[in-house]
């Protein structure tokens, strides 16, 4: 019987670690959000995009492994996650995802098929090598915050879904 506890004792400080972890790419996701309106700066999002996609997928994995069918079906990320957790967590993500979309028109409206860039020394909106448009250093930096901001937000709806798993799941479902 001691050793069944342990078990599941360790199951559930698996399950809460992971939740943490979600939490703290959550965290370093606002942490952008907010620096991004702060001070502008070109490389505001390099590493850390690498760093949170990275995480995102570690968490995301064992969710996909451990609800293999049902996560396959295209609604799983809007409702199949969301099974055995407070009826708020479901809007909750739709609410994030749509945040995360106006951000995305927001960018796509100033910035249209283009990426802001330094080429040669200037600021310019580049879409596959071609230059769209020389930009203002400040047109740039706003646009890189922008992007850094849709990066963002992004990223927090991507950590929702497994915090939200991670913490109310039962602890049963995660093997050690």
């Amino acid at each position: 019987m001691p050793q069944t506890e342990n078990t599941e004792n360790e199951k559930g400080q698996a399950t809460r670690l992971l939740a943490l972890l979600s939490a703290c790419g959550i965290s370093a996701s606002l942490a952008i959000y907010a620096e991004s309106f702060l001070r502008p700066r070109a490389d505001i999002i390099s590493l850390w995009w690498v760093v949170l996609i990275l995480g995102w997928m570690a968490l995301f994995i064992p969710i996909y492994a451990l609800e293999y069918p049902e996560s396959r079906s295209p609604s799983f990320a809007w409702k199949g996650f969301a099974r055995g957790t407070p009826k708020w967590v479901a809007p909750c993500s739709w609410l994030l995802a749509a945040i995360a979309v106006l951000n995305f028109a927001w960018f796509a409206a100033h910035a249209g098929w283009g990426v802001p860039e330094i080429h040669d020394g200037q600021y310019v909106l580049n879409a596959r090598g071609h230059v769209l448009k020389v930009l203002t250093q400040l047109e740039y930096f706003q646009l890189r915050a922008a992007e850094a901001r849709l990066f963002a937000t992004t990223m927090i709806y991507f950590y929702f879904l497994p915090l939200m798993y991670w913490w109310f799941r039962p602890s049963q479902k995660l093997t050690v």
